[in-house]
């Protein structure tokens, strides 16, 4: 089995299937949270999961953007 450094073409696929991906999970949170919110009253523990997926998205970014400044 040889594994072998991905291309810049397939770098690119992978980024914009990530971005989809982590679009979709983003919605579906959001979607889950505002639906509680307007039921119950309370946003539950989708919109922690939510809040600290952006925290370490944006940060990982933050630092990739500082390494490569």
């Amino acid at each position: 089995m040889n594994i072998e450094k991905p291309d810049e073409m397939e770098r690119f696929k992978n980024g914009k299937a990530a971005l989809f991906t982590f679009a979709f999970y983003g919605l579906a949170l959001l979607a889950w949270t505002l639906y509680e919110f307007f039921t119950k009253g309370d946003l539950g523990w989708q919109f922690i999961i939510l809040l600290m997926g952006n925290v370490v998205f944006f940060g990982s970014r933050l630092i990739y953007n500082r390494k490569m400044s």
